[in-house]
């Protein structure tokens, strides 16, 4: 937990002047994965997951700190379209090769007429039927990226969040995660991202469990 660059023993964010250093990650293991019950691998349907930790989080170390769930009214119901969002990770980058360092990337998200629009021609490849339902209707998933920017393969999993005002205070809050997309990364084909939002009583009931 924390980990920045794993090829190296220290984390350091080399910002100007002198740099931020944390020499500690914390290695927690996992008591319990949480897949949604009805997840679907093929076509991707309810592509979301939690992980119950054993033992606390330290949330004093300066390379952690946690991210907001959209579960105010006003966040659930916030018009995201267009909105430019962040992702982060360590996949595969444009030297075809997954990245030793956490890096991010920042892109819009389509509204659902584009992503349909965008999908059009690759929806004609596929023959099964329910992948391309899935598709048209974008069921509990958006998508963004655009050419040059995007999540890639071992990227999966990983947050897609926006910096909103939560309690009165500028947060980055997570409103989806990354899910699957094109097979060729940064084209000027979008990604898919699982809504957060229209998982939100299904992610407090298991945290609570």
């Amino acid at each position: 937990m924390g980990e920045l660059d794993y090829s190296s023993d220290e984390d350091c964010d080399y910002e100007p002047g002198s740099p931020i250093c944390e020499k500690h990650y914390q290695d927690m293991a996992v008591e319990k994965a949480i897949p949604h019950s009805e997840f679907i691998r093929m076509p991707p349907r309810n592509d979301i997951a939690l992980l119950r930790m054993e033992g606390e989080i330290d949330l004093s170390y300066n390379n952690v700190e946690p991210i907001c769930l959209p579960i105010t009214s006003e966040l659930q119901n916030r018009v995201l379209h267009h909105k430019t969002g962040t992702v982060a990770g360590w996949g595969v980058t444009d030297t075809q090769r997954e990245s030793t360092k956490l890096i991010n990337v920042d892109f819009p998200i389509k509204s659902n007429s584009d992503c349909k629009m965008y999908f059009g021609n690759m929806l004609n490849q596929y023959r099964n039927a329910q992948w391309n339902e899935t598709m048209k209707t974008m069921k509990n998933q958006f998508c963004a990226g655009e050419s040059g920017k995007d999540s890639c393969k071992g990227d999966s999993g990983g947050p897609f969040m926006i910096k909103d005002i939560y309690k009165d205070v500028s947060r980055y809050v997570q409103y989806g995660v990354v899910s699957h997309g094109p097979p060729r990364c940064g084209s000027d084909t979008p990604g898919f991202y699982t809504d957060v939002t229209k998982y939100i009583n299904w992610i407090l009931h298991n945290i609570t469990d």
